[in-house]
């Protein structure tokens, strides 16, 4: 076992550094350019690797006849629980298990299948850790999420089918990056990677919970697509001439919650829920709630639902603000 002590020196105005053991150097054949791995344990100390082990990062999955939700459960839940391979055996693959297993994959944001035979597939992670940080990831659901409300909305009006199936595909896209946001925070929690600027699991954690909401807000505005499509049925020109009042007011509230949360910014996070509050009150009237119960009113009754449920969204996102706000000052 190698103990040598070494001296921590400054270079340039803020980096530290610390040489290797020439020995240790040797031995793992490192030299200039090479890679190093490096981690912070519970206890504060920090574990130096020449390679992460793959067999650490590989998981073997015997699913005998096993097929359709009970095994993409499982499949999504070895990708969430940040194995970078996906090994799936059994002692002869079926068609609809292969069906299966290639629908998962189309579920999943990096994982690609690199082998395949009659009794065994082999999922691989090809992305990067470094590619979508978990910030990147939020802001491009928050993006993909305020268009997918506006497009909604806009079926509405003008009775679009096409731009509402379209909503509802989307759909899956949004559900993509909310598991890719649960993956990174289990792969923090597991490496407690040191890099040059460590993200705080405590951040991350605040992140995936709002991405959440954003998914639950992306599910809001595929039922508001798929409502337009299921009843023909005339608006009253109170509830057409206020849609794009509302589709400004909702993209702005959702644009300002994710700004929110990003800078853990409490004051704006209270401004927030005091403006959301007052437009549930004011929600029945922009939506034009009157008249006799025909299929425009339930339509509007539908729609009111989805919209009101949105806000509690970004409710829940403020609220996840200020709890990121005090947890960040008292670390």
């Amino acid at each position: 076992m190698i103990k040598e002590t070494r001296k921590v020196q400054r270079t340039g105005k803020s980096t530290l550094i610390v040489s290797l053991p020439k020995r240790w150097a040797t031995e793992n054949e490192i030299e200039n350019g090479s890679i190093l791995f490096v981690s912070q344990k519970q206890n504060g100390d920090l574990f130096l690797s020449p390679e992460i082990s793959e067999q650490d990062q590989t998981a073997k999955l015997e699913i005998g006849e096993k097929s359709g939700e009970t095994l993409v459960r499982d499949v999504i839940s070895f990708y969430i629980d940040g194995y970078r391979t996906i090994e799936i055996t059994s002692n002869r693959l079926s068609a609809m298990q292969k069906r299966d297993i290639h629908s998962i994959v189309n579920k999943l944001i990096g994982p690609e299948i690199i082998e395949e035979s009659s009794s065994k597939v082999v999922i691989q992670d090809l992305l990067s850790p470094e590619e979508l940080l978990p910030d990147r990831v939020l802001k491009r659901m928050k993006n993909m999420t305020r268009s997918m409300i506006q497009d909604a909305l806009s079926t509405i009006i003008k009775q679009n089918n096409e731009l509402a199936y379209d909503v509802m595909q989307r759909d899956d896209d949004i559900d993509r990056l909310n598991l890719l946001m649960a993956r990174q925070f289990t792969e923090i929690l597991k490496s407690s990677s040191i890099s040059q600027e460590p993200i705080n699991p405590i951040t991350v954690f605040h992140f995936m919970q709002a991405a959440s909401n954003l998914e639950r807000m992306a599910d809001y505005a595929a039922k508001i697509a798929e409502i337009s499509t299921q009843i023909d049925y005339d608006q009253s020109p109170v509830a057409i001439e206020k849609i794009p009042e509302i589709i400004s007011m909702y993209s702005n509230l959702i644009d300002e919650s994710i700004s929110i949360i990003l800078n853990a910014d409490n004051i704006r996070a209270n401004q927030l829920l005091d403006r959301t509050l007052e437009l549930k009150r004011q929600l029945s009237i922009m939506v034009g709630l009157s008249g006799k119960m025909d299929d425009g009113m339930r339509i509007r009754l539908l729609v009111s639902d989805s919209f009101e449920r949105i806000l509690d969204r970004i409710n829940n996102i403020a609220e996840l603000s200020i709890n990121l706000h005090i947890a960040l000052l008292e670390n």
